[in-house]
């Protein structure tokens, strides 16, 4: 992986690690793949405008969320893809490094059997 893969994955990573922003992911989540206009965005979660615009625009630069301008309105939805990769970089070595990833030895789905989700 190159660095400015990894570069790109830790911002991503990073903007996450704020409170305010995992729960505008989480609320977009809610609401995808339609996504919701700021103001419904604003509303739910009792965020100032201004703090909401700053918090919206981090999680846009990093490639999580989308802005679309509908008339009077701006929809911010979330990216799947965006946050599947990040998961997919932290299972990525689950089946390729002494099972780094270990279930429960009863779960069949551990690493390398046919149902695991890390494998897939």
């Amino acid at each position: 992986m190159s660095q400015s893969s990894l570069d790109t994955i830790a911002a991503a990573f990073a903007a996450l690690g704020q409170p305010t922003r995992l729960k505008i992911v989480r609320l977009l989540l809610s609401a995808y793949p339609k996504g919701l206009p700021a103001g419904d965005i604003q509303k739910e979660l009792d965020i100032a405008a201004p703090t909401l615009s700053h918090h919206l625009d981090k999680l846009r630069q990093v490639g999580i969320v989308t802005a679309e301008k509908d008339r009077q309105w701006i929809w911010y939805s979330v990216r799947s893809e965006a946050l599947k990769s990040l998961i997919s970089f932290l299972f990525e070595e689950c089946c390729t490094r002494n099972q780094v990833v270990n279930l429960d030895d009863s779960d069949d789905r551990s690493c390398g059997s046919e149902s695991s989700e890390c494998c897939d």
